[in-house]
């Protein structure tokens, strides 16, 4: 969530999260479908659910992402198919696991074309669609992008990091960029993936 960025892209980001939930293990009443609203995708990596506020941390301080929980849906069951940004995400965004998909680290990797995408099928339902990502090993040329309309990665490479999988940048600025789209969007079904 961006500090100033106002409560419509607040109120968009909630409606989104409702309309993603597709899986039955998740805690609360259920709120109805919302077939006209946005989907919206948030990644938060290596992020512990046993650190926040709304999966029962009493010393969490993560307002708005327990804010968020009070208004959407949490699930209590999600388990990611690899310890890794890259593998990770081609499994979240294909449905495949990584023997299926080939992407096995997050460097020398790239998702084959011929995997048909979660934003890909967003878009030939005719969906826009729009990606903001914080690491470099999520960059438009990993295949990761496939499907996005738009897909924002511009990252500064800090050569005092000395890995190029450990490049990244503040979720700040991805999170400023996608909520500049978002905002834009007005009157479009649209799908946004941000990645933090």
């Amino acid at each position: 969530m961006t500090r100033g960025g106002g409560r419509s892209v607040r109120r968009t980001l909630l409606a989104g999260v409702a309309t993603v939930l597709l899986a039955a293990a998740c805690r609360g009443p259920a709120t109805g479908p919302f077939r006209e609203a946005p989907v919206v995708l948030v990644s938060i990596d290596t992020l512990r659910a046993d650190r926040l506020g709304c999966y029962g941390y009493a010393k969490g301080r993560t307002p708005n992402l327990d804010a968020l929980a009070r208004e959407g849906v949490v699930f209590d069951s999600a388990w990611s198919h690899c310890p890794m940004t890259l593998p990770a995400h081609a499994s979240l965004f294909t449905g495949l696991l990584p023997p299926r998909h080939g992407v096995r680290d997050n460097v020398g990797f790239t998702l084959d074309g011929s995997h048909r995408t979660l934003a890909a099928r967003f878009k030939a339902a005719g969906l826009a669609t729009g990606a903001a990502v914080s690491a470099y090993v999520l960059r438009r040329a990993t295949g990761i992008a496939q499907g996005f309309d738009t897909y924002e990665d511009a990252l500064d490479v800090d050569l005092s990091v000395g890995l190029l999988g450990a490049q990244q940048r503040d979720g700040a600025v991805a999170t400023v960029a996608r909520a500049r789209v978002i905002e834009g969007q007005r009157g479009v079904r649209f799908v946004a993936f941000l990645h933090l």
